[in-house]
């Protein structure tokens, strides 16, 4: 799954044109001890109203567990009324400017980021760790039971197994005038519930996306997943019925999306 995660930085954003694009979004609920991102309730609220699946992240300053904690309250407190359509968890974000305030120890910052996740997972959300390779293997101790949200702008994820990858800073999005943070999500995603359109040659968008995306691990050779209905793609489909005992015209409707699942 294709996706985009989004603070006050990236401005007022349009929803309806981002859904066009993405399926989920990662939205800043806030940062620190008690302040919530000025966009946070115009993001969740579009996002979700736009059809986008809706996970959150939380910029973290503390000094120890303590004021860890104190960030997890304020995070929850924001979050609680949203809880139902938070599907894609809640991330703990601990970057460089977290480390200006004051020194801390791969000990004591793991402590921190520990402290955070583990407040929210008894408060039942599902949570995760935002972090990239420098911090994994040098900043860190063990976070092996968090899943991972991995930042890494290089050619590959590095040998890593992310849940999520946030594999470009300087993504372009219909809907959103600035850069923005681009993402693919690897993990326990609930199934794809929204009804699917009919596709065929020279469609484009996610339901095209995800039929790629379900070909390929179906051994189908689809090229590239790029949500574009090519040559490629209408070759794969009609592979695909021909073995499944559909009718072979390459338009996927609801009996060839039925299987395809």
């Amino acid at each position: 799954m294709k996706g985009i995660d989004v603070s006050y930085h990236n401005g007022i954003i349009n929803w309806n044109k981002v859904r066009q694009s993405v399926d989920f979004a990662i939205i800043r609920a806030g940062y620190g001890k008690s302040q919530m991102d000025r966009q946070f309730i115009n993001n969740i609220c579009g996002a979700d109203t736009a059809g986008l699946k809706v996970g959150i992240y939380w910029f973290i300053y503390a000094d120890d567990v303590s004021e860890a904690i104190a960030n997890a309250e304020k995070c929850e407190e924001l979050i609680s009324k949203y809880r139902e359509i938070i599907t894609m968890r809640v991330w703990a974000d601990w970057e460089y400017d977290s480390d200006k305030r004051n020194p801390q120890t791969k000990e004591s910052r793991t402590a921190i980021v520990r402290a955070f996740c583990d407040y929210l997972s008894s408060k039942g959300y599902e949570v995760g760790v935002y972090s990239n390779v420098d911090y994994i293997e040098n900043k860190f101790g063990d976070l092996s039971k968090y899943p991972l949200w991995l930042a890494r702008y290089s050619s590959g994820m590095g040998g890593y197994q992310p849940f999520m990858w946030q594999h470009s800073s300087k993504g372009k999005v219909p809907g959103i005038s600035t850069d923005v943070d681009m993402n693919i999500y690897y993990g326990n995603l609930q199934g794809y519930t929204r009804p699917r359109s009919t596709v065929r040659a020279g469609s484009r968008g996610t339901d095209v996306t995800y039929l790629q995306q379900r070909l390929a691990t179906k051994g189908y050779s689809v090229g590239a997943i790029d949500g574009i209905f090519g040559i490629k793609t209408l070759e794969a489909v009609k592979a695909f019925q021909a073995d499944s005992g559909l009718v072979i015209d390459g338009i996927v409707g609801p009996k060839t999306w039925n299987l395809i699942g």
